[in-house]
């Protein structure tokens, strides 16, 4: 029985809520926001942090009333305008969810599922057509259902890829709400589960998400996957591995290992808004690998570029 453990990182996102602001113009110019201090850099950067800085006001901060609500300072002014959000939503495969599905439409972003008492408006979804190593899959959010039919915001992930005709027998669709990954018994064709990353951001350059891993899947120090060195996890091979697809996916075109070192996998350099990743690991053994509960935790680190 091999199973995989996946730990989450989540950062909090910020909102400012309600406020008021005002300038000062005249027919050739305008002044947005100004102040009486003694110093400051409006951009002090190095290799890894960047700040804006005021130095010497009086009476800086927030204030409120009844009726009005005051952010006193020079800086005030930018928090009111641009409060920093970061947000992050990670989802992986409920295998007791799966059911099969009759029609997929990729232009529609649809799929007609046999049993449609497990998703509902929010849901985030995975279908998997060909289950296994060499599945193709996609991912998307839930905004209708209808019957047997599930309308989703977008499909991301292999769609370039999946088609839009089940060749029956091993095409599924599954709720992506869980955090943990049972590859059930594996054989020699080896197994396969997804997640979604979801990333929304307002920071100016964007965001970088990592994973790094506890040490290998393994059942203890002496029992253990390898992780897949040749950048293909190949069924009756003593391998495992995962990859990502996706328009803000990083480190793709073949299987990485999942290892203590970080990896980037998903990253944008501007704004985003649902930035969506799907993601598969694989895994696989062969004759030499003992039976046991092979277990690996994975920490996803999201952070804003600077």
């Amino acid at each position: 029985m091999l199973r995989a453990y996946f730990g989450v990182f989540l950062l909090i996102a910020f909102s400012i809520t309600n406020g008021v602001s005002a300038a000062m113009n005249s027919t050739n110019y305008q002044i947005n926001f100004d102040s009486i201090n003694s110093g400051g850099t409006d951009f002090s950067s190095s290799t890894n942090f960047q700040m804006s800085d005021t130095l010497g006001e009086q009476g800086t901060g927030y204030t409120s009333s009844t009726n009005y609500v005051l952010h006193a300072g020079y800086r005030q002014y930018d928090e009111q305008i641009d409060p920093p959000t970061l947000e992050f939503i990670l989802g992986a495969q409920e295998n007791d969810t799966q059911t099969a599905y009759t029609a997929f439409s990729i232009a529609g972003k649809t799929v007609t599922v046999a049993d449609a008492s497990d998703f509902a408006s929010g849901t985030r979804i995975g279908v998997v057509e060909n289950q296994g190593l060499a599945e193709s899959f996609v991912v998307g959010r839930v905004i209708d259902v209808t019957g047997l039919v599930l309308t989703v915001d977008k499909w991301d992930g292999m769609t370039g890829t999946i088609t839009e005709s089940p060749s029956g027998g091993n095409d599924f669709v599954y709720r992506l709400e869980g955090h943990t990954i049972a590859f059930g018994t594996i054989d020699t064709l080896g197994a396969a589960g997804i997640v979604h990353t979801e990333v929304s951001t307002n920071a100016a350059n964007g965001y970088t998400l990592q994973i790094q891993s506890d040490g290998y899947l393994e059942a203890d120090p002496t029992h253990r996957i390898n992780d897949v060195a040749d950048g293909t996890v190949t069924a009756g091979s003593n391998e495992y591995g995962a990859r990502v697809y996706g328009t803000t996916a990083t480190s793709t075109g073949y299987d990485f290992p999942v290892t203590t070192s970080y990896l980037d996998i998903q990253k944008s350099t501007t704004t985003a808004v649902a930035d969506r990743v799907g993601m598969i690991y694989k895994v696989s053994m062969d004759y030499t690998v003992a039976a046991g509960n092979y277990q690996q935790t994975v920490a996803y680190l999201l952070t804003p570029n600077f």
